[in-house]
C-alpha cells in the first residue's frame, strides 16, 4: 500500500467525508463553507521509539479512534476506541510495544468533550488492554491499584523505565488550589506509588531526564509566586535572596548540571532564556530578542535538550545557540528544505533512524513527512486538511502601524485575491486579552473571509502576548480604553490603504474579541458598518462574579490585577453601561454551556436591546460552550456570519 492509498484508506475505512477530495479536485472553484468547518483528517501522529509503527488519532462526528499502522507496509494493525460519544484524547508511546491513551466523553446537551481523568494502556497487537488510572476501574481490591476518583495527567514518560510513567492527580471535589499528588504508575499492572504531595495546586513541576522531580513554580491562594526545589524527598522553598527566585523553570540538561530558566529581560521585558550552573550558581543569558518573545523552543528529540528558539513575526524564524551541535545541523538542513514553514521534528532520540517532520505556515494548517536519516530521504505521509489546498489560501502579511500615542502596534493582514476594486474589511479581534496573540500561522476565519473577498485585519493590541511584558502590562486595567484605541487606530490605518474600501468595515471577535466588537462600536459609533460579538462579556459585574476562573483563588488574584477589583471599575468597563450610544447593527452569538463567559452576559445585552427596540440578529446554541465546536453549528455560524457581512458590506453600498 503506497502513501496515497493509505490516506484514502484512512478517509474511507474510518468513515471520513470524501467531500474533501472533491474540493481539492475542483481547486478553481470557491471552496464551500464546509471545507473550513470539517474535522481534520487526524488530530495527532507519533512514531514508535523503534520507528516500526505510527499511531494516529482519527476524529469522526461521534467518536475518535487511535489507529496503529505498521510503517514499512503502511498497513493498519490495530484500531483502538471506546464507541459512540466516547473519544480517545491524548496518547503516548510508552515503549516499542505499548501505548497509553486517555478517554473523553461527549455528554448529552454539551458539545465540548469532558475528561474525567481515565488513562488506559494497550499493546500494539491489541493484547493486555488495561485501565491504569481513573474512577471507573473498580476491579481490584488492592488500594494501590483500585481506581481513584481523580483527574490524572501524564507528566513524564520515564524513557529509562519502560514499565512505568509519572502522573499528577487531583481528587474530584478538590478545588484548583488544593495540593495535588504525583504517582509512579505501572503501565502493565496499574500499581501506583505515591512519590510526592505538592505544596500547592497551582504548581508546575520540572522533572529531569530520568523522571526525578527537581524544581517547581507555584502560586498560592493569595496569588504570591513561589519557587521550590525538591531535595531528599522534601519540598524546599527558595528564599527571596536565591538567584532563581525571579526566574521561571524551563528544562534541565541531561547531565543535571545545567538548569534552563526564563525571565523578562531588557527594555521591553521580552523573554530572556538563561542557563544556570547548579554547581557555581552562575546565570548566563543565552537568548533575548529586543522586541519579540520566544514563540517556542527547538529541542532535540528524546533528550529534550534546548538547542535553539523560535520567534514569530513575518514568519517563524529560527535561532540556534550551538551551531556545532549535530542536531542543529540536521535542523538547519530541514529548515532549508522547507523554507517559509514552521517546522517540528518528532522522534524518540537524536539517533533515531526515522523521524516525523511536521510543517505548517500561514497557508498550510499542517502536513507530515517521514525522514529517513540513513537514506537522507523525505516521504510525504499525511495532511491535516488536504481539502484546503495551499495554492488557494492567502498569505498573512505582518503589519505595523503607529497608535495615537506614538507606540508601534503589530498584527496581520490577510488580503483576498486582487480585483479592480478596493476590498471590504473585517477587523477580527482575538480573545484574552492578556498574553494572547494572533499568530502568523494558518487561521481558519481569516482564510474563510478572504475566500469570500474580504480583507481581514487582526491586531495584536497592547495587552497581547508575544511582544514582552512591557507591551502586555501597559494595558492592565485598560481593556475599555487603551486596547480599544489600538483596535480603532488599526482600523483607521487599514482604511488608509489604497486596496481597502474605507467605507466598508465590520468588526468581529470571540470572548474578549466579542467584548471589543461591541465596545469599539460604542466608542466610535460611525466607524463600523456592523459588529459580530461572539461569546463575549458585556456585563462585567456579572462576569467577574460568575466566570469559572473567579472560583480559583490563585487565578482570581491575577484577574483582579488585570480587570479591576470592584464593581465601580467593572461597571465603568462594561459595554452595557454605554449601550445608548449604539448605532452599529449587531449579530450576537453565544453558547448555553459557556463557563468562561457565562451566556447571561449575552442575555443581558439582548434584554437591553429589546428594551430600546433596537434590532439585532441572535444565534444561540444551548449545547455549545466558549466557542462553537460542533461542525453543524460552526457551519451555521459561518453561513449566517457571511450573510450578515454581505448584507452590510457588499449589498448596502454598491
Amino acid at each position: 500500500m503506497n502513501r496515497y492509498s493509505f490516506v484514502i484508506w484512512l478517509m474511507l475505512v474510518l468513515f471520513h467525508d470524501i467531500e474533501s477530495a472533491q474540493a481539492k479536485e475542483n481547486s478553481s472553484q470557491e471552496l464551500p463553507i464546509s471545507a473550513f468547518t470539517q474535522l481534520s483528517q487526524f488530530k495527532n501522529l507519533q512514531l514508535s521509539p523503534d520507528g516500526k509503527h505510527i499511531a494516529i488519532t482519527v476524529p469522526k462526528a461521534d467518536t475518535t479512534n487511535l489507529v496503529i499502522v505498521e510503517r514499512q507496509a503502511m498497513m493498519p494493525v490495530l484500531v483502538l476506541g471506546f464507541g459512540t460519544n466516547k473519544h480517545i484524547g491524548k496518547f503516548y508511546w510508552a515503549n516499542n510495544e505499548r501505548l497509553i491513551y486517555t478517554k473523553t466523553y461527549k455528554r448529552s446537551g454539551r458539545d465540548k468533550h469532558v475528561y474525567q481523568g481515565e488513562i488506559f494502556a494497550a499493546n500494539v497487537n491489541g493484547t493486555n488492554k488495561v485501565q491504569i488510572f481513573g474512577h471507573s476501574d473498580t476491579k481490584s481490591n488492592n488500594r494501590n491499584k483500585k481506581g481513584l476518583k481523580a483527574h490524572g495527567r501524564i507528566i513524564h514518560m520515564l524513557p529509562e523505565d519502560p514499565d512505568h510513567v509519572m502522573l499528577e492527580a487531583d481528587k474530584w471535589g478538590n478545588d484548583f488550589d488544593d495540593p495535588t499528588k504525583i504517582y509512579r504508575v505501572n503501565i502493565y499492572n496499574k500499581k501506583r506509588t505515591l512519590i510526592s504531595t505538592l505544596p500547592h495546586g497551582n504548581m508546575r513541576v520540572l522533572l529531569d531526564r530520568k523522571g526525578n522531580i527537581r524544581f517547581a513554580s507555584a502560586k498560592n491562594r493569595q496569588g504570591k509566586k513561589l519557587k521550590y526545589q525538591f531535595i531528599d524527598q522534601k519540598w524546599v522553598a527558595l528564599g527571596n535572596d536565591h538567584p532563581l527566585k525571579k526566574y521561571s523553570f524551563v528544562s534541565i540538561s541531561e547531565d543535571n548540571q545545567t538548569l534552563y530558566v526564563r525571565k523578562p529581560t531588557g527594555k521591553n521585558l521580552t523573554d530572556g532564556l538563561y542557563k544556570y550552573d547548579l554547581a557555581t550558581q552562575k546565570l548566563t543569558l543565552i537568548f533575548n530578542h529586543p522586541t519579540l518573545d520566544i514563540h517556542a523552543y527547538i529541542r532535540e528529540p528524546g533528550s529534550r535538550l534546548i538547542i535553539g528558539a523560535k520567534t514569530m513575526q513575518e514568519q517563524v524564524n529560527f535561532h540556534y545557540f550551538d551551531e556545532n551541535s549535530p542536531f542543529t545541523k540536521l535542523h538547519q538542513q530541514l529548515v532549508a528544505t522547507f523554507p517559509a514553514y514552521d517546522l517540528k521534528v518528532g522522534g524518540h532520540g537524536y539517533d533515531s533512524k526515522v523521524m516525523v517532520i511536521g510543517i505548517s505556515n500561514d497557508k498550510n494548517s499542517g502536513e507530515f513527512y517521514l525522514f529517513d536519516r540513513e537514506k537522507q530521504s523525505l516521504e510525504y505521509l499525511l495532511s491535516r486538511r488536504s481539502w484546503l489546498p495551499e495554492s488557494q489560501m492567502m498569505p498573512r502579511k505582518f503589519i505595523e502601524f503607529t497608535a495615537r500615542d506614538g507606540q508601534p502596534i503589530y498584527g496581520y493582514l490577510t488580503l483576498p485575491k486582487a480585483n479592480d476594486r478596493p476590498h471590504p474589511l473585517v477587523v477580527d479581534v482575538h480573545g484574552g486579552p492578556y498574553g494572547v496573540q494572533d499568530k502568523w500561522h494558518f487561521n481558519t476565519d481569516a482564510q474563510l473571509f478572504a475566500s469570500r473577498g474580504y480583507a481581514v485585519l487582526q491586531i495584536n493590541f497592547r495587552g497581547s502576548g508575544g511582544y514582552g511584558k512591557t507591551y502586555e502590562k501597559s494595558a492592565y486595567l485598560k481593556r475599555n480604553s487603551l486596547i480599544q484605541h489600538d483596535i480603532i487606530d488599526g482600523t483607521k490605518w487599514a482604511q488608509s490603504l489604497a486596496n481597502i474600501d474605507d467605507n466598508k468595515v465590520c468588526i468581529i471577535g470571540g470572548s474578549f474579541g466579542g467584548y471589543s466588537a461591541l465596545m469599539a462600536s460604542l466608542i466610535e459609533p460611525e466607524l463600523y458598518r456592523c459588529a459580530i460579538p461572539r461569546y463575549g462579556p458585556y456585563d462585567l459585574v456579572f462576569q467577574m462574579q460568575n466566570a469559572d476562573y473567579m472560583d480559583k483563588d490563585s487565578v482570581a488574584v491575577g484577574a483582579k490585577e488585570k480587570y479591576g477589583d470592584n464593581e465601580k471599575i467593572w461597571r465603568e468597563h462594561s459595554p452595557l453601561t454605554y449601550i445608548d450610544k449604539l448605532k452599529t447593527p449587531l449579530m450576537i452569538v453565544t453558547g448555553g454551556k459557556d463557563t468562561r463567559v457565562p451566556p447571561e452576559s449575552a442575555w443581558h445585552l439582548k434584554a437591553e436591546l429589546d428594551k430600546r427596540d433596537i434590532d439585532y440578529q441572535w444565534l444561540y446554541k444551548a449545547s455549545e460552550g466558549h466557542g462553537f465546536i460542533n461542525p453543524e453549528n460552526k457551519q451555521e455560524l459561518y453561513q449566517k456570519t457571511l450573510e450578515f457581512l454581505d448584507n452590510h458590506l457588499k449589498h448596502s453600498l454598491q
